[in-house]
């Protein structure tokens, strides 16, 4: 009887064991956004191929054990993000964002760059001496509509109207407070100075290409899609001046993608640090209500079709010496002034 009383109790406490272990079900609206955003990551994330799915909705299932509500699975998905070595996508969840800050980034110590840009700049355009056009183009957020994007371009070309672009000899593009936003505004307002033709493009995880992007009398479309309507205000007699660009590891996302764009364009040169490297192409697919999952999904190639993987090096380094209240006083201007002497020879 002993042992009958031992076996009942082994078994007993084996059950209780198991009760304990057991995943208690999310609610349903709970587990749909989680099966949702996962799936959506399994299909589209550029890395998805390096994952053990399987493993990886088993673990984030137990992370997820005891959420009553979408808020309380939050904190998960900056892991989920980690596991697919994407810390260009995020989760947007009632206007707040959750997504992987990456240890491996070097921090950016440029004390000057960090300052203008937190001074939220605007698009400036100038005449340096030596009739050199010089055109600062931060990080546009244009929204996603035509007519946002339009509008968005329009200020860009307006403000290189507001001097004779026809008479500057070289250009300075400064990209180094650019830290992303729309690249069809970006690209469509510096039409004028740069010309039309195929600028890049997008490819998937083995090289595949996608989406290409071209600038086609002075608007934007991606492959046969317009998304620009401008109408050229100044128009200038040649588009194939020199021009410089200007780079700084504050340059980001469709910034790098403005750098790219200008990658392999004759007499076209690149100054200043490397950038960000936050070079893939995002794409936002809606979970539910305003909840949206951004997930990197491809790659960006150049006019030459190279791809850029991670930052894209200047092909002059000039580290630090920015100056942007005087640009005389700016090393990576003087490096850009000092080459364009010598390539409008």
């Amino acid at each position: 009887m002993k042992k009958l009383g031992l076996l009942v109790l082994l078994l007993v406490a084996t059950r209780a064991a198991r009760c304990q272990t057991a995943p208690a079900p999310l609610p349903d609206s709970v587990q749909t956004f989680l099966d949702k955003s996962l799936t959506l990551l399994e299909t589209y994330s550029l890395e998805r191929g390096t994952v053990n799915w399987p493993q990886l909705r088993q673990a984030v299932q137990q992370k997820a054990q005891g959420a009553q509500s979408v808020r309380e699975l939050l904190p998960i998905y900056p892991f989920v993000f980690e596991q697919l070595k994407d810390d260009h996508g995020w989760l947007t969840y009632k206007g707040k964002t959750y997504k992987w800050r990456n240890p491996a980034r070097t921090p950016y110590t440029n004390t000057a760059v960090k300052a203008a840009l937190a001074k939220k700049p605007s698009v400036l355009v100038k005449m340096l001496p030596g009739n050199i056009g010089y055109v600062q183009l931060p990080g546009i957020n244009a929204g996603g509509s035509l007519q946002a994007m339009r509008d968005a371009a329009l200020v860009v070309q307006d403000s290189l109207c507001g001097i004779y672009p026809d008479k500057a000899k070289a250009w300075i593009i400064d990209l180094r407070l650019n830290d992303g936003g729309a690249m069809a505004p970006m690209l469509a307002g510096l039409a004028p100075l740069i010309g039309d033709g195929h600028l890049g493009g997008f490819v998937d995880k083995d090289g595949k290409p996608d989406q290409q992007w071209y600038l086609r009398q002075g608007n934007f479309y991606m492959d046969t899609m317009q998304v620009t309507t401008l109408q050229n205000r100044c128009p200038v007699r040649r588009t194939n001046k020199p021009v410089a660009v200007l780079l700084s590891g504050m340059t980001a996302s469709s910034g790098e993608i403005v750098a790219i764009s200008l990658r392999g364009r004759p007499a076209t040169r690149s100054f200043g640090e490397p950038t960000y490297g936050a070079t893939t192409s995002n794409e936002s697919h809606r979970i539910s209500g305003n909840s949206y999952l951004t997930i990197a999904g491809m790659q960006e190639t150049d006019r030459n079709h190279v791809i850029y993987k991670t930052h894209l090096p200047p092909d002059v380094l000039v580290p630090g010496g920015d100056d942007f209240t005087d640009l005389r006083k700016d090393a990576k201007v003087a490096a850009a002034l000092k080459w364009l002497k010598t390539a409008r020879k």
